[in-house]
């Protein structure tokens, strides 16, 4: 397959040439009544034709913002190709955001169509739709009973019945907006999840998303043999343009995770070459290795030990410099594969590549236990604003605790304060209709100021240290990236959630919200008796089991990074309490003023 120089780096052009090189190569898998089912990329280009005609059809014209309202499946990713194409501009919305949130979206933008999974996302809009005077249609992926007797709701196969009507005349009309459509036109309004204040909305042309697309393309070797599992939700940038636009750029094929529960057992299915995620995935993963390793005899978690060890020694000595262990090592590398690691890969498919994570910082000890078993997961960086890659390790060349180099044409570089700041063809034009925040990120020099700060050791390779926003100060002066301290206490499978808490103040604390499947059988096996979940959280043994957990695992700190108190959370810190962002990050000042009393009370 050729994926030769595009004469515009337009979306709308990356799409076309795919399906042209592609045609019969299958290019989505989605499962339907209990089957894989293939759509080719001759398929995919009909269903974007069609559906782009009937957006015209609908009135909507260059320009026109359409918004997307999904879970992941394959009619996201070609109604994002339908709406670039004639040169509309499409609108991400996570679909677990609350009502309120996607109403000012919608609003924000002015979004005259949106694109639903579900009935039940359909309802949301339609309590809403009153006050958003812009939006004419909903149109919904699943199937919906008398849709055309609806003024604005009908279902996709209804929708896409516009194209039907004198299609013949806009098959020229299809490829001439495609030929329209320039490099610095608006491909997409992409709302910040923000952990404060109210989402800005991120403006990105195609040269953003394309050049991101070419340079990802030239430092990690995607091929059209790959497949792709899709399960970090594609209103996610990194998700969109690594796990959407990429794949579909190289002739790769993209199968849909059932749901986030079914993630494993597609895996085991699809069989897939590459994962994206972000390092929640590969968290839990470990801890669930971890604990079934400790009800293991004596004799297996020897075996299990050694194997890890061993994994680890040709990771640090040769893997990580791009070179395979020979002699003894080379002989029980293999032997700890054959015993341990290759239920493992079997487990995730047992045809992984590489792993790509984003989105978080990466536990270096949980990427070192992966790249032992043979599965790398090489992480990277970057943001919403640079469309998102500005950093990734090389599948050559990768060093843990970094995000690696920079990636083709993007510079960056630190400020006196060590912030990281950014140059290149990806990074956004600004935030939308919002002056103010814009001017704010940028440097005078015309820098994007990344609010995270990083060094950059010898090689090139940038380590995040921390974000400023987020950096401790105690009363006796010491700096503290709460991040570090977070990283190393999720070390233990016992704990989920943790928030650091100590900011002018004399120790760091911790709000934890502890593995409860865990606890519940630490009590059965002590005969603790609770009828509730704050019972069981708030019992002396419990406690106190805890308290050695933290103790064990923060022992490689510094004494003033180490928590001295904490108190155990009843519940996930959740998306619908307004704690965390729809990707996952904890919104900190949020929960310090939530939860201020309780926090008060661990400093008395």
């Amino acid at each position: 397959m050729s994926v030769g120089d595009l004469k515009k780096q337009t979306i709308s052009e990356l799409f076309r040439n795919s399906c042209r090189e592609n045609a019969d190569k299958v290019a989505y898998s989605v499962k339907y009544m209990g089957k894989w089912k293939d759509i080719t990329y001759k398929q995919v280009y009909h269903l974007v034709k069609d559906s782009a005609t009937a957006l015209w059809k609908l009135g909507f014209r260059r320009g026109d913002v359409i918004a997307i309202l999904s879970e992941n499946r394959p009619e996201w990713n070609i109604c994002d190709y339908a709406i670039s194409a004639p040169g509309m501009i499409s609108t991400p919305i996570y679909p677990t955001l609350a009502n309120e949130q996607i109403k000012y979206i919608l609003g924000h933008c002015k979004a005259g169509l949106i694109f639903v999974s579900t009935i039940d996302q359909a309802k949301k809009i339609i309590t809403i739709k009153d006050q958003l005077p812009d939006l004419k249609y909903i149109i919904v992926f699943d199937e919906i009973k008398d849709d055309k007797n609806s003024e604005f709701v009908m279902s996709y196969d209804t929708f896409r019945e516009f194209a039907n009507k004198e299609a013949a005349a806009y098959v020229y009309k299809f490829d001439f907006e495609i030929e329209a459509t320039n490099e610095e036109d608006v491909f997409t309004y992409i709302y910040t999840s923000g952990t404060t204040g109210i989402p800005k909305g991120v403006v990105l042309t195609h040269k953003n998303i394309v050049s991101n697309v070419l340079a990802v393309q030239k430092a990690l070797p995607f091929c059209s043999n790959d497949r792709f599992l899709s399960f970090l939700p594609l209103s996610h940038s990194l998700e969109r343009m690594a796990g959407h636009i990429t794949p579909f750029r190289v002739g790769a094929s993209v199968a849909f995770a059932e749901n986030m529960t079914m993630v494993q057992e597609n895996m085991r299915e699809i069989k897939p070459t590459i994962i994206i995620s972000v390092p929640r995935l590969f968290e839990k993963i470990y801890d669930k290795i971890l604990l079934e390793i400790e009800k293991k005899s004596f004799f297996k978690k020897k075996i299990f030990n050694w194997s890890v060890k061993t994994g680890r020694e040709v990771s640090i000595n040769y893997s990580q410099h791009g070179q395979k262990p020979s002699g003894l090592l080379s002989i029980k590398a293999k032997l700890a594969y054959k015993l341990i690691f290759k239920k493992l890969s079997d487990a995730l498919g047992g045809n992984i590549r590489f792993f790509i994570s984003g989105g978080a910082p990466l536990n270096n000890d949980i990427a070192e236990f992966f790249d032992a078993a043979g599965l790398l997961i090489l992480e990277g960086y970057g943001l919403t604003e640079t469309s998102p890659v500005t950093n990734v390790n090389r599948l050559e060349r990768y060093k843990f605790a970094t995000v690696g180099p920079v990636i083709d044409n993007v510079q960056i570089r630190l400020s006196k304060e060590g912030e990281i700041q950014i140059k290149g063809p990806n990074v956004m034009k600004a935030y939308y209709k919002n002056e103010v925040a814009t001017q704010k990120i940028f440097t005078d020099d015309g820098w994007l100021k990344s609010g995270d700060l990083g060094i950059i050791d010898a090689d090139g390779y940038l380590k995040i240290t921390g974000r400023i926003k987020d950096i401790i100060v105690t009363s006796g002066g010491k700096t503290i990236a709460p991040v570090r301290t977070e990283q190393v206490l999720l070390q233990s499978p016992y704990l989920n959630q943790i928030v650091i808490i100590g900011d002018k103040r004399h120790y760091l604390t911790a709000l934890i919200v502890p593995n409860l499947d865990e606890l519940s059988k630490i009590a059965n096996e002590k005969n603790i008796h609770y009828d509730t979940i704050e019972e069981l959280i708030h019992h002396f043994e419990i406690v106190r089991f805890i308290e050695e957990e933290v103790q064990r695992v923060q022992v490689s700190l510094g004494r003033f990074e180490q928590i001295k108190k904490f108190t155990l959370m009843s519940r996930e810190f959740s998306l619908e309490e307004g704690e965390i962002t729809p990707s996952l990050k904890i919104k900190r000042k949020m929960i310090e003023e939530k939860y201020s009393d309780t926090i008060d009370k661990m400093y008395i």
